[in-house]
């Protein structure tokens, strides 16, 4: 497992998850959203099962159910705060995309008529 952690982009990188559930608090810092098989986007390599995010703005804008796909950029750094299944956690999230037919998210996948 400690050479997988090696193997990790260091960088801010682009990952795909699964909407698991929402949680909706009057108190806008304890809204949850609750995130799982997040892949890396390019290679499609699980990197953890299941992480919480604040609900922010941003992911609020997407009008996301359960069960919807995401794409969204993010850091890979240690997991101190047991916020992940996995000994990494994921920081910072942004350019969030909902997947779906009416929706494409920042790298579209090129569709050709011939």
């Amino acid at each position: 497992m400690e050479e997988d952690l090696q193997n990790l982009p260091k960088i801010r990188t682009r990952f795909r998850g699964t909407v698991e559930s929402i949680s909706i608090d009057p108190n806008p810092e304890k809204a949850r959203i609750l995130i799982k098989d997040i892949k890396l986007l390019v290679s499609g390599r699980k990197v953890i099962y299941a992480q919480d995010f604040y609900y922010s703005f941003r992911f609020r804008k997407q009008n996301l159910k359960q069960g919807d796909p995401v794409e969204f950029d993010a850091r890979i750094r240690p997991d101190k705060r047991g916020v992940s299944s996995e000994k990494i956690r994921l920081n910072y999230p942004t350019k969030i995309y909902k997947q779906g037919p009416d929706q494409a998210g920042l790298f579209p996948e090129v569709r050709s008529n011939i």
